[in-house]
C-alpha cells in the first residue's frame, strides 16, 4: 500500500460482522502483552470484540503500508494526553494514524508526516444534547444551534460534537482543550470554517476538516494540520476485515475544506 503526503487513507471496519473463530484466534495472537490484559479486563463482550478488532485493525493495516514489518511486531507510544503512535523511530516513512469508535463501527485515519484526527458517533446515540451543547460548546455554536428547526438540531449536534473532537485529537490534546475555545461554521456550499478564540493560540488556514456520512447511523469528521497554507488531499476509503479481506468503497463527503476568516 502506498500513501503520498497529499493523500489520506480512511479504514472502516464493522466489527459485528466478524466472528470467524479462526480470525479471532488469529487477532488475539497479534496483541502485545499490555493490550492482552486489557482485553480481558472489559466486562461486556461487545467491548471486548471490539477492542479486539480495533487493535488487529490497526496493526495489520499499518502492515500494508509497511510490509517489513509483521502486524504482531509493531510497537507504540502514547504522548501525555493519552494519544497514541508508532514507536519506531528507524520507520522508513513518517505514518501518521488516528481511530475512533462507535457502536459497532471502527475507523481508521492515515496520513503521512502530518497530524490527523478523526472521530465517529452513532447519531442514534441518547442523550441531553442541548444540554451537552451548551456546557461545552462556544455561544456562536449554541446560538448556531438553537436558530436551527427542531428536526434539524440533532443532525448539526452532531456535526459539531464530531468535528470538536476530531480537532482536538488532531492536536494531541484531547479535552484539555477546550471546546468552547474554538468554533465551526458552514457555508451555503458546503465549506466548513473554524475561529479560535484568543485563548487558543493556532491558525485557521493551516487546517483542513471533512465529514463523511457511510450511512444514516453515522457521522464521521476529520481532521489535519497542514504544512501549506494551499495544501490539497485526495481522500480513498476502504472497508476491511483484517487479515482477510479489503474492499474500495466510496462515502458521501457532505463538507469539505475550510473557509478563512
Amino acid at each position: 500500500m502506498i500513501i503520498s503526503s497529499d493523500e489520506i487513507h480512511l479504514w472502516y471496519v464493522y466489527d459485528e460482522n466478524i466472528h470467524d473463530p479462526h480470525l479471532i484466534s488469529q487477532y488475539c495472537d497479534l496483541l502485545n502483552s499490555e493490550e492482552y490484559l486489557q482485553y480481558k479486563k472489559f466486562h461486556f463482550e461487545k467491548h471486548r470484540h471490539q477492542y479486539l478488532i480495533t487493535r488487529a485493525m490497526v496493526r495489520s493495516v499499518l502492515s500494508l503500508y509497511v510490509n517489513k514489518i509483521d502486524p504482531a511486531d509493531w510497537k507504540f507510544k502514547k504522548n501525555d494526553y493519552g494519544k497514541p503512535s508508532i514507536d519506531d523511530n528507524s520507520l522508513s516513512i513518517p505514518l501518521r494514524f488516528n481511530i475512533s469508535h462507535a457502536d459497532k463501527l471502527v475507523v481508521m485515519a492515515v496520513s503521512l508526516g502530518q497530524d490527523i484526527g478523526v472521530d465517529v458517533e452513532c447519531l442514534t446515540r441518547l442523550g441531553d444534547m442541548l444540554d451537552m451543547a451548551s456546557s461545552f460548546f462556544s455561544p456562536i455554536e449554541v446560538k448556531q444551534l438553537l436558530d436551527l428547526p427542531p428536526e434539524k438540531q440533532n443532525n448539526r449536534f452532531f456535526d459539531l460534537w464530531t468535528l470538536k473532537e476530531a480537532y482536538i485529537k488532531a492536536c494531541g490534546m484531547g479535552l484539555s482543550i477546550p471546546l468552547n475555545h474554538f468554533s465551526y461554521s458552514f457555508s451555503p456550499q458546503g465549506k466548513i470554517r473554524i475561529d479560535f478564540s484568543p485563548e487558543r493560540n493556532d491558525q485557521p488556514e493551516f487546517w483542513r476538516f471533512w465529514q463523511i456520512h457511510p450511512n444514516d447511523n453515522y457521522k464521521i469528521s476529520m481532521a489535519i494540520k497542514c504544512d501549506e497554507i494551499n495544501h490539497a488531499y485526495s481522500i480513498s476509503m476502504r472497508e476491511i476485515i483484517p487479515l482477510s479481506k479489503i474492499i474500495n468503497v466510496n462515502y458521501p463527503i457532505s463538507h469539505g475544506s475550510i473557509i478563512m476568516a
